[in-house]
């Protein structure tokens, strides 16, 4: 655990808790920036007005025995429901209400003045009403994944029941069976088959498996299979920005984060994870199967050094042809960093060292060998703020180490800061849809127009500021990370939701996640102030492995800002007034923790 920068700040999180019970704002207030008509004159997000249901679309037979109705009001009238008050609406007139159902027809009348809107939901068997298919989906492998020769491999995909499905994988064909009859032909059925992955020599990609319905039409799947021999190492090589690494089968515990790049050795195949040589269990996801590793060890004989261009930190670079995966972690005043199957020559320790002499953030490193991996404990000398760990163009590693930003006095105080702000979702990729369904804002519209709102706060304050979109576009994760590498802080914004099975006027308020224990406290005071300027429950920072959240060159987090299925947080979180004391909390926050 990385305590060191956790209790530095222990006495800042005191003033953001403060901040919150007693709204206090004259530090760092900059109260002549403080102007909710531009800082909000970009929002227009839809309610749509009168009454009105969104949820269910007409009539509908379930076998739930409750329901949740949605829909929107004038919230300047009374509401009823079969001839009773709707108790709970939010502030633009947006209402739920829990519903049990009994067997048979249940009918549920909405009035408003002369308006009125009838719901009907018949609790019964669903036999009959199933929607059916005529095409093949959720097909296996939905990404490029690798197994052992000998071992048995399951083909399966979705497909119309009484349908022939057979899988063909470089070049074997199998028939699929259906896995539970169902009461009418042609719904969505799931159809698998086993097959032993015969011998190879080292690793093959098979291509993606074809599936074939009925003889006639072929369908591939999204991801290729690959098969290694029964006596071959399979090296995979990590594709995402950032990837955690586990210490079991079981995810019960986070190791280390691997980067983009590095490359290992799989010693054992478990479910969806991959055991690595070097240590801990990876997602088979998160890594892309090689059929040539290239060198797997990485022999360093010269060390380089530099700055950084906008002086914000230094980089040790250790060129070489070889990605090893490593661990680091920083406590109180060291930092550690250990490279698997990676040696120092003598030289390039000691040139390591003389770095020291001009470094403004370490006074010392220590240098060890530890079997075939070799250990740098770096002595902190400076207010060291994060790190990260990336791979050269042709191999080799480079360590930056990043100084902390300073805030300043005046109107302005974080004129040294870069700050990303990331919009959730966008695009094709909605996020929760709210009370109105998609006739209203949805979360990617929600996290759009507060993340602007952030920006201008944030821009008042001096902070430089990084947009991930500044449009309804959908970034993928890694360039979200990606394009935000030079910040100082990292803030994801996003809603959260329940299913409509449950009562959703009970869930409600903002909670943060983190990973990085540096980002603990910006985390514990982001909930209680979002939550605190905004009326909401206050439901805690937690800690979790959200990609977003696995930087470690800045404190980093995910801000679930409230609930879009509750009525009341969604009229809110759509709001001006509710957008605006979000940026405002966003902004306090900061203050708070880092001034």
């Amino acid at each position: 655990m990385k305590f060191g920068v956790l209790l530095r700040r222990s006495c800042s999180l005191v003033l953001a808790l403060s901040v919150v019970c007693g709204l206090h704002t004259e530090t760092f207030a900059a109260n002549s920036y403080n102007d909710m008509d531009y800082i909000t004159s970009h929002v227009s997000l839809k309610v749509p007005s009168g009454l009105y249901i969104s949820r269910p679309e007409g009539k509908i037979t379930t076998s739930a025995d409750s329901y949740f109705i949605t829909g929107g009001s004038n919230p300047q009238a009374s509401l009823s429901m079969n001839g009773k008050a709707v108790q709970t609406r939010g502030e633009r007139g947006s209402f739920g209400v829990f519903v049990s159902l009994d067997q048979g027809k249940n009918v549920f009348t909405f009035r408003q003045g002369d308006q009125q809107e009838t719901v009907t939901i018949i609790r019964g068997s669903t036999a009959g009403s199933t929607a059916t298919t005529k095409v093949i989906s959720s097909m296996a492998p939905t990404y490029d994944c690798a197994t052992y020769s000998g071992e048995t491999m399951t083909l399966s995909c979705v497909a119309p029941s009484g349908a022939s499905v057979t899988a063909t994988v470089g070049g074997k064909k199998v028939q699929l069976k259906q896995q539970a009859a169902t009461a009418v032909e042609g719904v969505p059925a799931t159809f698998s088959a086993k097959i032993e992955a015969w011998d190879v020599s080292g690793t093959k990609n098979l291509g993606p498996v074809v599936y074939t319905l009925n003889g006639k039409t072929q369908y591939e799947s999204a991801g290729s299979v690959f098969l290694t021999g029964r006596n071959d190492k399979l090296a995979v090589q990590v594709k995402n920005t950032a990837a955690v690494i586990y210490k079991d089968a079981n995810r019960s515990a986070f190791i280390e984060t691997a980067k983009l790049g590095g490359i290992d050795t799989v010693s054992d195949i478990s479910g969806s994870l991959y055991e690595l040589s070097t240590g801990g269990w990876i997602s088979k996801e998160a890594v892309q199967p090689l059929t040539s590793s290239g060198a797997l060890t990485l022999n360093v004989s010269e060390t380089i050094y530099g700055r950084t261009s906008d002086g914000k930190g230094e980089v040790y670079s250790f060129p070489g042809e070889a990605r090893p995966m490593f661990r680091a972690y920083q406590d109180t005043d060291t930092f550690y960093v250990t490279l698997f199957r990676t040696s120092f020559s003598a030289d390039a320790a000691a040139q390591l060292q003389s770095y020291m002499q001009g470094s403004e953030v370490f006074s010392g490193v220590k240098v060890t060998s530890e079997g075939s991996s070799t250990q740098l404990a770096f002595t902190i000398a400076g207010d060291m703020w994060g790190y990260d760990i990336t791979y050269g163009k042709n191999g080799g590693v480079n360590i930056f180490a990043k100084n902390a930003p300073q805030v300043t006095s005046g109107s302005q105080p974080l004129s040294g800061f870069t700050i990303a702000v990331d919009a959730g979702h966008g695009g094709s990729d909605p996020g929760a849809i709210g009370v109105p369904g998609t006739d209203g804002a949805m979360e990617k519209d929600i996290t759009l127009a507060t993340a602007i709102a952030v920006q201008k706060r944030l821009e008042s304050l001096g902070a430089q500021v990084m947009m991930t979109r500044s449009d309804d576009s959908n970034p993928s994760i890694n360039e979200r990370m990606d394009a935000t590498t030079d910040a100082d802080l990292y803030i994801s914004l996003h809603c959260n939701s329940i299913g409509y099975t449950q009562d959703a006027n009970k869930p409600q308020g903002t909670e943060v996640y983190y990973y990085e224990s540096r980002s603990a406290a910006l985390a514990q005071a982001l909930s209680a102030n979002v939550s605190g300027y905004t009326g909401r429950t206050n439901r805690g920072a937690k800690f979790s492995n959200y990609r977003v959240t696995l930087n470690s060159y800045a404190p980093a987090v995910l801000v679930e800002m409230g609930f879009l299925t509750n009525p009341v947080e969604y009229d809110d979180m759509s709001s001006k007034t509710g957008i605006f004391r979000t940026a405002n909390a966003v902004g306090d926050s900061i203050l708070a923790v880092f001034g």
